[in-house]
């Protein structure tokens, strides 16, 4: 089989993979209500990090100084 039609098989199955997993995502979405919560917590737990990856990433010394290490 030619190389480009291995990348199109690829990114086929790619998509259908995907798809897959976003539907089984959003059937376990709507029928666990305790999976609205950990989607939440998990919210509010990337949101720190990307608070706290963007403020320790500049160069100034002690810049993560004020975030609490819990």
């Amino acid at each position: 089989m030619p190389q480009r039609f291995q990348v199109f098989e690829k990114i086929a199955f790619s998509l259908v993979v995907m798809s897959a997993v976003a539907c089984s995502g959003f059937i376990a979405y709507e029928r666990d209500p305790d999976v609205k919560i950990v989607l939440q917590a998990g919210k509010t737990a990337m949101q720190w990090s990307g608070e706290y990856s963007f403020a320790c990433a500049s160069p100034a010394a002690n810049t993560c100084a004020n975030f609490p290490m819990d």
